[in-house]
Protein backbone atom coordinates (compact mmCIF):
# COMPACT_ATOMS: atom_id res chain seq x y z
CA UNK A 1 0.00 0.00 0.00
CA UNK A 2 3.11 2.25 0.65
CA UNK A 3 4.38 1.99 -2.87
CA UNK A 4 0.59 2.61 -4.58
CA UNK A 5 0.81 5.78 -2.31
CA UNK A 6 4.49 7.32 -2.97
CA UNK A 7 3.53 6.02 -6.96
CA UNK A 8 0.22 8.36 -6.83
CA UNK A 9 2.13 11.02 -5.30
CA UNK A 10 5.21 11.38 -8.45
CA UNK A 11 2.62 11.00 -10.99
CA UNK A 12 0.76 13.78 -9.01
CA UNK A 13 3.69 15.90 -9.11
CA UNK A 14 4.81 15.39 -12.49
CA UNK A 15 1.56 16.30 -13.60
CA UNK A 16 1.34 19.58 -11.83
CA UNK A 17 4.99 20.19 -13.14
CA UNK A 18 4.18 19.66 -16.32
CA UNK A 19 0.63 21.91 -16.41
CA UNK A 20 3.03 24.78 -14.49
CA UNK A 21 5.51 24.81 -16.89
CA UNK A 22 4.28 23.53 -20.04
CA UNK A 23 3.42 25.41 -22.84
CA UNK A 24 0.26 27.09 -22.97
CA UNK A 25 -1.46 24.74 -25.20
CA UNK A 26 -0.50 21.68 -23.60
CA UNK A 27 -0.88 23.42 -20.11
CA UNK A 28 -4.26 23.59 -20.64
CA UNK A 29 -4.98 19.74 -22.15
CA UNK A 30 -5.98 20.73 -25.01
CA UNK A 31 -3.79 20.94 -28.36
CA UNK A 32 -4.46 23.33 -31.47
CA UNK A 33 -4.07 21.55 -34.25
CA UNK A 34 -4.47 23.54 -37.63
CA UNK A 35 -7.13 22.76 -39.79
CA UNK A 36 -7.48 20.29 -42.14
CA UNK A 37 -6.54 20.86 -45.46
CA UNK A 38 -7.76 21.40 -48.23
CA UNK A 39 -8.84 25.30 -45.96
CA UNK A 40 -9.20 28.57 -47.20
CA UNK A 41 -6.97 29.05 -50.34
CA UNK A 42 -5.91 25.49 -51.49
CA UNK A 43 -6.66 23.46 -53.92
CA UNK A 44 -9.81 21.79 -54.29
CA UNK A 45 -9.36 18.09 -54.96
CA UNK A 46 -11.78 17.57 -58.28
CA UNK A 47 -13.66 14.85 -58.72
CA UNK A 48 -15.84 12.60 -60.76
CA UNK A 49 -18.73 10.62 -59.38
CA UNK A 50 -22.24 9.51 -60.81
CA UNK A 51 -25.04 11.13 -58.47
CA UNK A 52 -27.67 9.04 -56.36
CA UNK A 53 -30.32 10.10 -59.52
CA UNK A 54 -27.80 8.70 -61.97
CA UNK A 55 -26.30 11.93 -63.16
CA UNK A 56 -22.43 12.49 -63.74
CA UNK A 57 -21.37 14.98 -61.14
CA UNK A 58 -18.31 16.97 -61.73
CA UNK A 59 -16.66 19.16 -59.72
CA UNK A 60 -13.55 21.00 -61.98
CA UNK A 61 -11.44 23.68 -62.18
CA UNK A 62 -14.24 25.93 -63.75
CA UNK A 63 -17.31 27.47 -61.58
CA UNK A 64 -19.13 27.75 -57.91
CA UNK A 65 -19.71 24.67 -56.10
CA UNK A 66 -21.36 24.13 -52.24
CA UNK A 67 -20.28 21.26 -51.31
CA UNK A 68 -21.17 19.62 -47.96
CA UNK A 69 -20.40 16.47 -46.58
CA UNK A 70 -23.23 14.69 -44.15
CA UNK A 71 -24.38 11.69 -42.82
CA UNK A 72 -28.04 10.92 -42.32
CA UNK A 73 -26.77 9.68 -38.77
CA UNK A 74 -25.39 13.01 -37.59
CA UNK A 75 -27.66 15.60 -35.47
CA UNK A 76 -25.94 18.44 -36.52
CA UNK A 77 -26.12 17.28 -40.20
CA UNK A 78 -29.72 17.20 -39.94
CA UNK A 79 -30.00 20.17 -38.12
CA UNK A 80 -27.36 21.77 -41.15
CA UNK A 81 -29.91 20.64 -43.51
CA UNK A 82 -33.09 22.96 -43.67
CA UNK A 83 -30.35 26.11 -44.00
CA UNK A 84 -28.57 24.75 -46.62
CA UNK A 85 -31.61 23.97 -48.56
CA UNK A 86 -33.03 27.20 -48.28
CA UNK A 87 -29.61 28.45 -50.11
CA UNK A 88 -29.99 25.87 -52.53
CA UNK A 89 -33.41 26.81 -53.88
CA UNK A 90 -32.29 30.60 -53.14
CA UNK A 91 -29.46 30.11 -55.47
CA UNK A 92 -30.82 27.32 -57.87
CA UNK A 93 -30.41 29.52 -61.03
CA UNK A 94 -27.43 31.70 -60.23
CA UNK A 95 -24.72 29.52 -61.64
CA UNK A 96 -24.06 27.84 -58.11
CA UNK A 97 -23.88 24.26 -58.02
CA UNK A 98 -24.94 22.58 -54.39
CA UNK A 99 -23.82 19.26 -53.56
CA UNK A 100 -24.21 17.36 -50.71
CA UNK A 101 -21.51 14.40 -50.06
CA UNK A 102 -23.36 11.64 -47.64
CA UNK A 103 -21.30 9.44 -45.65
CA UNK A 104 -23.48 6.41 -44.96
CA UNK A 105 -27.06 6.44 -46.56
CA UNK A 106 -28.76 9.03 -48.48
CA UNK A 107 -32.05 10.04 -47.65
CA UNK A 108 -35.12 9.03 -50.09
CA UNK A 109 -36.25 12.42 -50.90
CA UNK A 110 -36.15 13.16 -54.43
CA UNK A 111 -37.42 17.14 -53.87
CA UNK A 112 -33.98 18.15 -52.77
CA UNK A 113 -32.56 20.88 -54.35
CA UNK A 114 -28.85 19.61 -54.44
CA UNK A 115 -27.41 17.27 -55.61
CA UNK A 116 -27.02 14.47 -53.78
CA UNK A 117 -23.83 11.99 -53.71
CA UNK A 118 -23.19 8.85 -52.21
CA UNK A 119 -19.44 8.02 -50.77
CA UNK A 120 -19.19 4.41 -50.19
CA UNK A 121 -16.01 4.04 -50.47
CA UNK A 122 -14.22 6.89 -48.49
CA UNK A 123 -13.11 8.19 -51.70
CA UNK A 124 -14.24 11.36 -51.37
CA UNK A 125 -14.17 11.54 -47.33
CA UNK A 126 -10.05 10.93 -48.09
CA UNK A 127 -9.54 13.48 -50.57
CA UNK A 128 -11.18 16.18 -48.29
CA UNK A 129 -9.92 15.19 -45.03
CA UNK A 130 -13.09 14.98 -43.65
CA UNK A 131 -12.72 13.86 -39.60
CA UNK A 132 -16.41 14.88 -38.38
CA UNK A 133 -19.30 16.14 -40.40
CA UNK A 134 -20.97 18.43 -41.16
CA UNK A 135 -17.75 19.93 -43.49
CA UNK A 136 -19.11 22.51 -45.72
CA UNK A 137 -16.70 24.35 -48.53
CA UNK A 138 -17.22 27.07 -50.86
CA UNK A 139 -15.03 26.79 -54.17
CA UNK A 140 -14.59 29.13 -56.79
CA UNK A 141 -12.89 28.19 -60.23
CA UNK A 142 -10.68 25.27 -58.30
CA UNK A 143 -9.80 27.14 -55.10
CA UNK A 144 -11.45 26.69 -51.64
CA UNK A 145 -12.68 30.02 -50.87
CA UNK A 146 -14.77 29.08 -48.25
CA UNK A 147 -14.54 26.36 -45.04
CA UNK A 148 -16.83 25.38 -42.36
CA UNK A 149 -15.87 22.74 -39.82
CA UNK A 150 -18.55 22.34 -37.62
CA UNK A 151 -22.56 23.55 -37.18
CA UNK A 152 -23.57 26.27 -35.63
CA UNK A 153 -26.80 27.97 -35.54
CA UNK A 154 -27.41 30.60 -38.03
CA UNK A 155 -23.95 29.55 -40.26
CA UNK A 156 -26.77 30.42 -43.25
CA UNK A 157 -25.59 33.91 -42.87
CA UNK A 158 -22.06 33.44 -43.42
CA UNK A 159 -22.45 30.67 -46.64
CA UNK A 160 -24.49 33.20 -48.17
CA UNK A 161 -22.10 35.77 -48.18
CA UNK A 162 -19.36 33.43 -49.78
CA UNK A 163 -21.78 32.57 -52.23
CA UNK A 164 -22.59 36.05 -52.85
CA UNK A 165 -18.87 37.19 -53.14
CA UNK A 166 -17.98 34.11 -55.33
CA UNK A 167 -20.91 34.86 -58.20
CA UNK A 168 -19.50 38.64 -58.14
CA UNK A 169 -16.84 38.05 -59.57
CA UNK A 170 -16.14 37.62 -63.14
CA UNK A 171 -15.72 33.67 -64.30
CA UNK A 172 -12.40 32.67 -65.52
CA UNK A 173 -13.57 30.24 -67.97
CA UNK A 174 -17.43 31.04 -67.64
CA UNK A 175 -20.10 29.48 -65.42
CA UNK A 176 -20.64 25.08 -66.13
CA UNK A 177 -22.66 22.82 -64.99
CA UNK A 178 -22.02 19.75 -62.51
CA UNK A 179 -24.61 18.16 -63.76
CA UNK A 180 -24.04 16.13 -67.28
CA UNK A 181 -26.33 13.45 -68.99
CA UNK A 182 -24.89 9.83 -68.96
Amino acid sequence: MKRLAIVFFVVLAAALFYRSFGSAETGTGSLTLPQPAPNVGDRAPGFGVVSVDGLDFELSDQGVYVLAFWSTLNKSSNQAAPGFEDLARRYEDDGASFAVVYVNSAPGDDNLPYTMLLDSTGELVSRYNVKRVPRLFVIEDGTVVYALDYYYEGYEKSLRVAIDEALSKEPEQGRQSALHEQ
